[in-house]
């Protein structure tokens, strides 16, 4: 009897090893797709919707009374420098216009020299360390702008008399036509117009002033709009207010854009990136892979020897839905794309085509 029970509990447990082994061998693998990652680049952005202002502008204008004979232009008309604008009809249109061309010039030429001044210390500072670099790019900017401000006011100066001895009024730089006031038959003393250059465009942004510490000039900056589809124009953070705007709460800063295609017009609306730190050579992943676990650390899922390996990672700056990972990958490291929320760690899983 004892040998009977003896030999019952020996066949029992083979009985219940040999069900769970044939369940264990029954278990399919897990379909899933893996990302191989390679070092790249990555940037963080910030967006902001943009509405491009001209960086130049100018208000073509008549100082004595004038009687407007033909309005040549309309507005949104692309003109060149020198080119016939208003016909007037004045007797004492010469001096006037002389006159106001000549202060004009001198004040132009004496904010000219002023920057160039200041560019000059800025060069000094900024090789002995004594001045950052975005500050030398702000007063960069300003000897830059000033410069094509006294440009502009030499070519308005040198048109002023052949103006006044024809009756035309003429363009004082390659733009844009903005608004007209001038209007045939009437009388005018004043603005007849706005010229708009197109070389420089600038764009007044908002941005959370989560961002205030890290905004900077000379950050990089692209501006997208559906009216061009495809192309990305290239430009620079300008000037940065240091504090949040007390209504809005947000930081205004400008921007501009150096458009050598003349594609870009006052007026035209769209998107600015912001990039605010760029990293190279780095291992990137789209957090669609990733499972948060807090503020920079994420959980994914390798494929070892044909088994799910549970990783937690370190994250850096993100991207839109990519992220930086700082620590816990490797380059050439399988890691499960499509299927990682349906494994757990040891599990078996089979690599499938994506």
């Amino acid at each position: 009897m004892k040998n009977y029970f003896h030999h019952a509990v020996l066949l029992l447990i083979l009985l219940i090893t040999g069900c769970a082994t044939e369940s264990n061998s029954g278990r399919e693998a897990i379909p899933v797709t893996v990302y191989i990652p390679e070092p790249s680049m990555i940037s963080e952005t910030v967006l902001a919707p943009c509405r491009l202002e001209a960086g130049s502008e100018a208000v073509v204008s008549v100082s004595v009374s004038s009687v407007v004979e033909e309005v040549l232009v309309a507005a949104g008309d692309t003109v060149l420098g020198g080119q016939r604008l208003v016909v007037l009809r004045t007797d004492d249109l010469q001096r006037a216009s002389i006159c106001d061309a000549a202060a004009i010039l001198t004040a132009a030429r004496a904010a000219s020299e002023y920057a160039h001044e200041n560019l000059q210390r800025a060069l000094e500072l900024i090789e002995t360390g004594a001045m950052s670099a975005g500050e030398f790019d702000r007063i960069e900017t300003e000897a830059i702008a000033s410069e094509a401000t006294y440009y502009q006011a030499v070519a308005v100066y040198d048109l002023s008399s052949t103006t006044a001895r024809n009756g035309y009024v003429l363009a004082p730089f390659d733009g844009v036509v903005g608004r007209v006031i001038a209007t045939q038959g009437s009388r005018t003393q004043g603005p007849l117009m706005s010229i708009f250059g197109t070389e420089t465009i600038r764009a007044q942004l908002l941005v959370a002033p989560g961002h205030i510490h890290r905004l900077k000039n000379g950050l990089p900056v692209v501006f997208i709009t559906d009216h061009f589809p495809g192309r990305v124009f290239p430009g620079s953070v300008i000037s940065v207010s240091e504090t949040a705007d007390v209504v809005s709460g947000l930081v205004a800063l400008t921007v501009q854009f150096n458009d050598t295609t003349s594609s870009l017009i006052p007026g035209l609306s769209g998107m600015a990136m912001i990039s605010l730190e760029t990293m190279e050579d780095v291992l990137v992943l789209p957090g669609s892979m990733m499972t948060f676990i807090d503020e920079r650390t994420m959980e994914i899922f390798l494929v070892r020897d044909g088994n799910a390996v549970r990783q937690i990672v370190n994250t850096g700056i993100r991207n839109g839905i990519s992220y930086e990972i700082t620590g816990g990958l490797q380059p050439g490291d399988s890691v499960i794309n499509l299927g990682h929320t349906l494994v757990s760690e040891g599990m078996q899983v089979r690599m499938v085509a994506q």
